[in-house]
């Protein structure tokens, strides 16, 4: 893995600074520096309107702020992130400009393929509603520098953050699970697992999944390490039993998870994963729980959009890759399942993670950019529909689906990437809700 240089300590030396990319991220940091009274200018590759935008990186720029999908690696490096580094100009993250000035700051880091935003969240509930100064942010969508001011902060941190700041260091580090994902950012899976591990490298106290062989591997026999398991596996230190949660570590408390408003046995590791964070804290079980009862599902994961009859319409539009679609399709056994899927492929086999589901999908709406690749993996497997739009794709299963008298449900779990159609996942659900509450 390509790792970025770094020579500059103090941020505040630097006086003129670029930001490579005008997303959500650099668009806070461009404000952040501004209001500290730097000169910052701004490159994008895109056309909108972006404040002192430049087409070229200047000889007098001493510092490189990269937004986290600016892609840096020997493989892809971006041209203007590649001229930085040959001139020897400190290319950092925007995790980085947050750490250089908060050095104080505890963060609880959370990272993995999926749950990521669930967790964080959880987390952040549970502590906050116990009298806990903690706030949130990064990829979850509120940039580091948005944030209010607060003891303790807990992050959502991406691959692509991990594998480019340099000055990681948390009090706590999640890595819930890892899957093939980002393979064309970061080149290959082995370099996608190793910034996974950025987070449990910089951290004080790491948590893990038994089940996430390449992580128990490597951390298991180390110290500080609690183990959570979302099977019976009584070798881990947290782990479930018939939907109740059994401890090793703590109080030995057994938590009932049945009656939840976080449906899917995927949502099980992520409250495992808050509550043993949660517990560094001291906090109760009895308490922990109470405010996990109390949490409000984040939107486009798993959300019960609308009820017509007999059929329910799900919006699990977060759902990019085939392990989290696993997670929907499990979470609705005993419905009879018409499935939305489609969008840009993560060119992952999905068979291995949604293989065991497939007798409960009655049909396939397939759209977008992977609609082609999708007919061949489903191919004698399960009949598919092309649709060339999830409109389309939703009509056509609602048209099917009326003729169902048992629990039927319609799910929008894309097992893909929205940029082909939509701007993100976010605006491809709330597309989604929209023509749910339009149908008749």
């Amino acid at each position: 893995m390509s790792v970025l240089g770094v020579r500059v300590l103090d941020i505040r030396t630097c006086r003129n600074v670029l930001i490579v990319g005008y997303g959500v991220s650099g668009k806070s940091a461009y404000e952040f520096l501004k209001s500290n009274g730097l000169h910052v200018t701004v490159y994008d590759d895109g056309d909108g309107n972006i404040p002192d935008k430049v087409s070229e990186l200047s000889n007098d720029i001493d510092l490189v702020v990269k937004s986290p999908s600016v892609p840096f690696m020997d493989h892809n490096c971006h041209r203007i992130i590649k001229q930085a580094k040959e001139s020897n100009i400190p290319v950092i993250s925007a995790f980085d400009v947050f750490r250089l000035y908060s050095p104080s700051a505890k963060i609880i880091a959370v990272t993995g393929t999926n749950g990521k935003s669930t967790t964080t969240a959880l987390i952040r509930h549970i502590l906050k509603k116990s009298g806990v100064s903690i706030e949130m942010g990064g990829n979850i969508g509120v940039p580091y520098f948005d944030m209010p001011r607060a003891d303790w902060y807990v992050l959502e941190m991406s691959s692509y953050e991990l594998a480019s700041s340099q000055y990681l260091d948390f009090e706590m580090a999640c890595v819930l699970n890892i899957e093939p994902d980002h393979m064309g950012f970061h080149g290959n899976f082995e370099n996608y697992v190793s910034a996974k591990h950025r987070a449990l490298d910089n951290a004080k106290l790491r948590f893990i999944s038994y089940e996430d062989q390449n992580t128990l591997n490597k951390y298991a026999s180390q110290s500080n390490v609690i183990t959570i398991s979302t099977e019976n596996e009584p070798k881990a230190n947290i782990y479930t039993f018939e939907n109740t949660v059994l401890s090793n570590y703590t109080d030995g408390a057994a938590i009932d998870l049945s009656g939840l408003g976080l449906p899917g046995k995927h949502n099980y590791q992520n409250i495992e994963f808050a509550y043993a964070v949660c517990k560094q804290f001291g906090l109760q079980s009895r308490v922990i729980m109470s405010h996990v009862m109390s949490f409000t599902p984040l939107p486009h994961r798993l959300n019960t959009v609308r009820r017509i009859g007999n059929i329910v319409f799900v919006n699990d539009s977060k759902a990019t890759n085939p392990m989290s679609s696993a997670g929907a399709l499990a979470a609705f056994e005993g419905y009879r399942i018409y499935w939305l899927v489609g969008g840009r492929s993560k060119k992952v086999d999905p068979m291995p993670y949604i293989g065991q589901y497939l007798p409960n999908v009655r049909k396939i709406y397939l759209f977008g950019e992977a609609t082609d690749e999708f007919v061949k993996v489903f191919h004698g497997r399960k009949a598919t529909k092309r649709c060339e739009t999830m409109s389309s794709a939703l009509n056509l299963a609602y048209k099917d689906a009326s003729v169902e008298h048992g629990a039927t449900v319609i799910l929008l779990s894309p097992m893909c990437a929205s940029f082909d159609q939509f701007e993100s996942f976010e605006h491809r659900g709330n597309e989604f809700v929209s023509m749910v509450h339009k149908l008749k």
